[in-house]
Order: structure tokens, then C-alpha cells, then sequence
């Protein structure tokens, strides 16, 4: 296919567009401040490219199809804009952890949605949206939309990979459209953005003018904590480094600070106990859509899940094409928590690590079994023994 640049009725639809966003952004300034200002550490950037159908940012800069946002009326061209900025002061792109694409897509736009309609009084009609997720985080709602219980509504109005557009065909190519990879540095780079700009904003107009959502986002990088995540990762990591080939590391997850394992000929051999009593039922989709996503980065997988209360209820075998499986996966409880049977089931092939998920409120053996043992603790949970590994799952798994 030929390709060609804008011609001369696309370039004045461009500079019309780009004339109105501009102005868009002066509106924003005197309604939404704290968005604007956000907004001001961005280029926005007009393209007729048929590579971009509708709007999109690398964390640099905004791109927006002019034709797409010549359609739009002001209150939803006004909220595109608005959205890809907290795309990225909400770091998006650094918090994906190898889920699964188009689900974690629908939750940063429900979570964005939900913040900016609060913010604007307006979402548009064809905008992913549900008044149930407002003050919720795009973690908490892909746990809930990988169970199937919250059915989409509206459509992303946004390309979330706009470098990927990069490669595709099409007729019109505009050079001012030159998305670039997003870098770790960049996500740094709008933590310290949003926690100045709350500061900013905190001075002028008193501690309390911000929005409870974005207050707690702030107070939460003012303080940072190591994202439980990411302790998993390194946990297993650094358990299996010795016999396990962990360089050269998958590179798709080195700039969000994970370095998982790229290509290898052996097998990751993992056991995940599920405690299924009562107390232990909400974090678990949660839970395992992050383990999915974490494993997602080991090309050969053996995942053995056994699920306990006073004994192992139901034991499931998956491999990596399997994974997707714990998106879905439904647990039911029990009654008390004994979880001794499962290293029982476990002593004839034994598992290079075993994660367990529990409130701690459980019986365990005395001594420790001859390979590691995390212990992945609920909210209210405590570790039930001395040895193995602790980490505290705290409010990342709780709706």
C-alpha cells in the first residue's frame, strides 16, 4: 500500500484540532487545575494518521486523531484528554505485570473513568464506565472483571500501546505521529510529578482540597511500600536463581523493576495452597490473576494448586498454556484450616516452591520441608510458624 502524508485539507483539520485542544487545556485550568497542571507536562500533538483511530500517549506526549476529536462535542474531547494524562500520572503502563492485555486495558479505563467523571461531572455515553468501581484501583477491578461478574459496558476510547501502532499499515502516515517507548524513568519521573503537584495544589487551596482518590494515590508514594508483587517475583527469583536460567531476563518486564526469566529449557515446578475458608474467599481472585501474570514470563510452567481446609479438597495440575485458568478460578469454602495434608500430598514429587495462601490461622507441620516456603498472608493474616518466607498481601487484594 502507498503511503503518503497528510494533504492540504488534513493539515488544516490538524491545526484546527490542535487549536481546540489547546484551548481545552486553558478550560481545564480554571475548572479541573490539578488534572491541567498535570496535563502541562505533556505535548499535545495532532496527527491524521490512520495508524491511530483515535487518541493515545508514550507518557511524553498526547497524540489524538484529528478526525476522531473533531467529532467529539467538547465535554468528551475534553475528557480524552483528560484521561490520557491519568494514564500516566496513575503509572498504567508500569503496573500491567504481564496480565492479561485487553482485561487490564477495560480495568485502567474503568478506574480513570470512574475518577474523571467525579471530576468533570461527565463521562461519555460510549466511555467504559460503572459507577460501582468509582474509588476502586485498575488491580482491584480486573480481579473482579476476570471472574465474570461486572459485564462491560461502552469501549475504550484510546489506544493504550500507542508505540505498537508503530508497525502497522496504512494509508496516511503522518510524521508528527512518533510515539516512544515508555521507559522506567518515565514512570519515575510522574510519581514525582503527582506528589508535586498534589503539593502545589495542597498549598494554594488547603490539605483537604484534594480528592479522596487521588489523596490516598499520593499519601501512597509519599510512603512507598514494595508491592507485594513484586516480593513474589523476587522471591522466586532469587530461590531458583542458582539452578534456573534467570539471564538474560525477560525484557518486556526489566523497566518495571521485575527481572523474570526469558527463555529456558527447564521447568518452573511451582505448588500454590489455596486456604479456602471463609475469611480467605475475597482475595482470591485477586490473588491468582496476579500469580497468572507473574508467571506469564516463564515459557515452561508446571503450576500444582491444591486447595485446603481440613484436607486437600481438590488438587489441579496446569501447565503455561494454562494459566489463564486462575483468571477464572472459583474456590469454595470450607470449614476449619489444617494445611499439613498438603505437604503430605506433596512429599512424593516434591515442588522446587510452594506458596501459600492463607490468613495464617491454620495448622502446620513442625519442620519445615526440604524446599522454600512462602507464606502469602491476607490482610488480617499472620504468619503460623517460624520458617518460610512472609508476605503481606495488606489492602492490594481487598475490594
Amino acid at each position: 500500500m502507498a503511503k503518503r502524508a497528510p494533504n492540504a485539507d488534513e493539515q488544516q483539520l490538524k491545526c484546527r484540532v490542535q487549536q481546540t485542544c489547546e484551548k481545552d487545556r486553558a478550560w481545564l485550568m480554571t475548572r479541573q487545575p490539578f488534572t491541567a497542571r498535570l496535563m502541562m507536562q505533556l505535548n499535545l500533538i495532532a496527527v491524521v494518521d490512520d495508524r491511530l483511530p483515535t487518541a493515545g500517549t508514550d507518557g511524553e506526549a498526547v497524540f489524538v486523531n484529528a478526525a476522531f476529536m473533531a467529532a467529539r462535542s467538547d465535554a468528551d474531547r475534553r475528557f480524552v484528554l483528560a484521561h490520557e494524562v491519568w494514564h500516566c500520572a496513575l503509572g498504567h503502563h508500569r503496573r500491567e505485570l504481564g496480565r492479561e492485555a485487553e482485561r487490564w486495558n477495560h480495568a485502567c479505563d474503568y478506574e480513570i473513568n470512574a475518577l474523571l467523571s467525579s471530576l468533570l461531572g461527565h463521562c461519555p455515553d460510549d466511555a467504559l464506565y460503572h459507577a460501582g468501581f468509582a474509588g476502586q484501583s485498575a488491580e482491584q477491578i480486573y480481579a473482579r472483571l476476570s471472574t465474570g461478574s461486572r459485564p462491560l459496558r461502552g469501549q475504550t476510547l484510546d489506544v493504550h500501546d500507542v508505540g505498537g501502532l508503530l508497525g502497522n499499515e496504512g494509508e496516511v502516515n503522518d510524521p508528527d505521529f512518533t510515539p516512544r517507548p515508555v521507559s522506567a524513568d518515565n514512570a519515575r519521573r510522574w510519581q514525582q510529578r503527582l506528589v508535586a503537584t498534589a503539593q502545589q495544589v495542597e498549598r494554594q487551596d488547603g490539605k483537604g482540597s484534594l480528592p479522596a482518590h487521588i489523596r490516598t494515590l499520593v499519601e501512597g508514594l509519599r510512603r512507598p511500600e514494595v508491592p507485594w508483587q513484586q516480593v513474589l517475583a523476587a522471591f522466586i527469583q532469587n530461590t531458583l536463581g542458582g539452578n534456573r536460567r534467570w539471564l538474560p531476563p525477560s525484557r518486556r518486564h526489566v523497566y518495571q523493576g521485575l527481572y523474570l526469566p526469558s527463555l529456558r529449557s527447564q521447568t518452573l515446578s511451582l505448588a500454590v495452597a489455596l486456604d479456602t475458608s471463609g475469611s480467605c474467599q475475597r482475595d482470591l481472585p485477586h490473588f491468582l490473576s496476579e500469580l497468572a501474570g507473574i508467571l506469564g514470563a516463564c515459557d515452561r510452567v508446571q503450576l500444582d494448586v491444591l486447595e485446603f481446609d481440613t484436607r486437600v479438597a481438590r488438587r489441579t495440575t496446569l501447565d503455561e498454556s494454562e494459566l489463564y485458568r486462575l483468571n477464572q478460578w472459583e474456590c469454595h469454602g470450607g470449614g476449619g484450616s489444617d494445611i499439613r495434608p498438603v505437604f503430605t500430598a506433596l512429599e512424593a514429587t516434591p515442588p522446587d516452591v510452594l506458596v501459600a495462601f492463607t490468613d495464617g490461622h491454620i495448622d502446620v507441620p513442625q519442620n519445615a520441608p526440604g524446599y522454600p516456603v512462602l507464606w502469602c498472608l491476607t490482610q488480617t493474616g499472620q504468619k503460623p510458624t517460624a520458617w518460610g518466607g512472609m508476605v503481606g498481601l495488606a489492602e492490594s487484594c481487598v475490594d
